[in-house]
């Protein structure tokens, strides 16, 4: 009857650590990789603007109001850039001590270590890169709302252009 209790509890384990190593797949393979691409179009958006508000402020001059449009397409520009190159660790779901499993004692639970070894090593790399996955989450939020805002001083700058004509 121990045999069985054993081999169900291995089965639980195995299961458990199956679907920690999906969660994690979806991690590096989805979300990080998603994340990024947004950030560099968030980047390249603002980098985008800019570019367009000096070409238009060569040919006529703007009211004062673009100033706040520079002013918040920068830092929305510098806290994507935090976003990139802070966090840039991943974290695999390896148990990083090999040698550590020779160290198993052979008995009926030899198989169960090292299982739960492997599942907490995956539970801690899920857990710190959702926490990355989360920081960047945060500071991509912080950029889009300087983007946004940045964009409404457009429109405002044109329009009090168009109104002093």
């Amino acid at each position: 009857m121990q045999d069985l209790e054993i081999k169900n509890y291995e089965h639980n384990l195995k299961m458990h650590y199956e679907a920690k190593r999906k969660e994690l797949d979806i991690l590096l393979t989805s979300s990080m990789p998603q994340q990024l691409s947004n950030m560099k179009t968030l980047l390249w958006m603002n980098f985008l603007m800019i570019g367009l508000m000096l070409q238009l402020i060569k040919k006529f001059p703007l009211p004062d109001t673009m100033i706040g449009f520079f002013i918040l397409s920068l830092c929305a520009i510098l806290s994507i850039m935090m976003a990139i190159l802070t966090n840039r660790t991943k974290y695999y779901g390896v148990p990083s001590d090999i040698l550590h499993m020779s160290t198993y004692e052979d008995n009926k639970s030899t198989i169960s270590q090292a299982i739960l070894d492997m599942l907490n090593a995956a539970n801690i790399a899920v857990t710190n890169n959702q926490n990355i996955i989360i920081k960047r989450a945060e500071l991509m939020h912080l950029s889009t709302i300087f983007t946004v805002i940045s964009m409404f001083f457009i429109i405002i700058s044109f329009f009090i252009k168009e109104i002093n004509l």
